[in-house]
């Protein structure tokens, strides 16, 4: 069971990336090719940083670029989605994760459905999912990562923050992870085992999708994420996913992104598909006063 948690932890902001439609608010014409973003103005006395990560990518494909490494080293913090090295980072993440006592995980699912699950996490993991009925439906997808990876995958977030913590630089979260959880109680449960069934049913197309997303991420390319993902992901659940996981996480971390640059010159390390859309964080940046320009 504790294994279930560490691959969640991992998964998180993961579905932001490869699982949610962006909404560009640019061209891909006229979208800069960058991940990496400087946050100036308005009275910041020094400028931050706004890197847009993927959370579990294969070791043989993982880049760290001298830019990243360079703006880190300039900055006196480093700020996750959620303070990942937290005490008590372990016990929210089980705390959240667990149903209410009056609900059982079958409940949620027809019997085609569970025997579905139940076969497929049988046969290619050897897991019984009677020993997860306490668990809350979207823990499913945690337990799927190394099946859409088929590597023993890393994370973008680890390693910047073994790279802040050489550093000597203090590790802050945007969110706790209960309130990054609450954003999945949000989605009705109907679509979150629709999310899931879809899954399992369209695995090999799953696992094409997400190479193409490594692919396109690694070449930068923001908008070239955004029209795979609205090509592959058109329907009303997505834009249930997307409201509940991402825009309103957004809207909820820009006063605190704002707050935590004033005080110290800090690097975000958020998804990157938390950065493009009316309502990603470089277009609110913008509009609350900022310069927000990519950083080649």
């Amino acid at each position: 069971m504790k294994n279930v948690y560490h691959y969640l932890a991992a998964l998180l902001a993961l579905l932001t990336t490869v699982s949610t439609p962006l909404q560009a608010q640019t061209s891909p014409a006229t979208m800069p090719k960058a991940l990496l973003w400087e946050v100036s103005g308005k009275g910041l006395k020094q400028p931050s940083y706004l890197f847009g990560t993927i959370h579990a990518i294969c070791p043989e494909s993982f880049i760290l670029t001298d830019a990243v490494k360079q703006k880190l080293a300039q900055t006196e913090r480093l700020s996750l989605e959620v303070d990942m090295d937290a005490p008590n980072f372990m016990v929210e993440l089980q705390q959240a994760t667990v149903l209410p006592d009056s609900l059982k995980l079958r409940g949620y699912f027809s019997d085609e459905e569970y025997n579905l699950l139940h076969g497929y996490f049988k046969n290619t993991m050897g897991l019984n999912l009677d020993q997860l009925d306490r668990m809350k439906p979207f823990m499913l997808h945690s337990m799927l990562l190394s099946q859409l990876t088929e590597c023993q995958a890393i994370s973008y977030e680890e390693s910047l923050m073994k790279l802040a913590q050489q550093q000597g630089k203090e590790v802050i979260g945007l969110e706790t992870v209960g309130e990054q959880l609450s954003a999945i109680d949000q989605m009705p449960a109907n679509v979150q085992v629709s999310m899931l069934t879809k899954m399992i049913r369209n695995m090999d197309d799953a696992r094409k999708t997400y190479q193409n997303m490594v692919k396109l991420y690694l070449q930068q390319d923001l908008a070239g994420l955004d029209a795979l993902s609205r090509e592959e992901y058109n329907d009303e659940d997505y834009h249930v996913y997307e409201q509940a996981f991402l825009v309103n996480r957004n809207k909820r971390w820009i006063p605190v992104m704002e707050r935590e640059a004033r005080i110290q010159p800090t690097f975000f390390a958020v998804g990157a598909g938390h950065l493009t859309g009316q309502d990603g964080l470089l277009e609110l940046l913008r509009k609350r006063g900022y310069t927000v320009l990519p950083v080649q």
